[in-house]
């Protein structure tokens, strides 16, 4: 059973089982409901209309905005890339406070960048002829970004790597490139990207 199916269980289990527990109900997103900003620690609050995907919050503490999602989906979002090949995507979703990045749009979920210097290409400069952004600098979205810098694998159809994926903190500029082991092509594309698993916690506020 994968995480994120097990995340999915453990929230429908949750929302059952407090249904009826003396919830508070409403319209809209707490966090910036100014009749909720003095409900105390450990207030519950069913959002009827589910707006953004949130279903259901927790008061963590003392001050207005000291609300968090507890049972929340927010899909998949495509998000606005560069140095893009054809139909490739990237889609981010964020349930509860896990967030999951989803690459694909080419032949066989494939996911592709064009030539260094073709349509949109986007270098980036600590290794002008090696990286790529795919989201440039804070283009990580608010509600979904990362506490600290990451970084994994990117590969080819047969598993040989390419090199790796950089996924930038706060600490530098909420940003994806890929970082390759030689020189991107300039004479072609590279349609036949694989990119390992990126997965993690946030502490961001629930995005608007």
């Amino acid at each position: 059973m994968s995480l994120q199916t097990t995340l999915n269980d453990f929230s429908a289990f949750l929302a059952t089982q407090i249904a009826d527990a003396g919830v508070l109900k409403g319209t809209g997103r707490p966090d910036t409901n100014q009749s909720m900003a003095d409900k105390p620690k450990g207030t519950l609050y069913q959002d009827k209309a589910i707006t953004n995907g949130a279903a259901l919050w927790l008061k963590t503490g003392p001050a207005a905005r000291d609300w968090k999602v507890i049972s929340g989906d927010t899909g998949w979002k495509t998000l606005e890339i560069v140095s893009k090949l054809g139909n490739s995507f990237l889609r981010v979703r964020r349930l509860n406070d896990t967030v999951t990045y989803q690459f694909g749009g080419l032949q066989w979920g494939w996911f592709g960048i064009v030539r260094r210097g073709g349509p949109g290409y986007q270098l980036q400069p600590s290794d002008r002829e090696r990286n790529v952004y795919i989201l440039s600098q804070q283009r990580v979205p608010q509600g979904f970004r990362s506490e600290a810098s990451m970084i994994g694998g990117i590969y080819n159809d047969k598993g040989v790597p390419y090199g790796t994926w950089y996924l930038g903190g706060p600490g530098d500029g909420n940003m994806l490139r890929f970082q390759f082991l030689d020189p991107v092509p300039t004479d072609r594309d590279i349609g036949d990207i694989r990119v390992s698993n990126i997965m993690y916690t946030t502490n961001d506020p629930w995005p608007s």
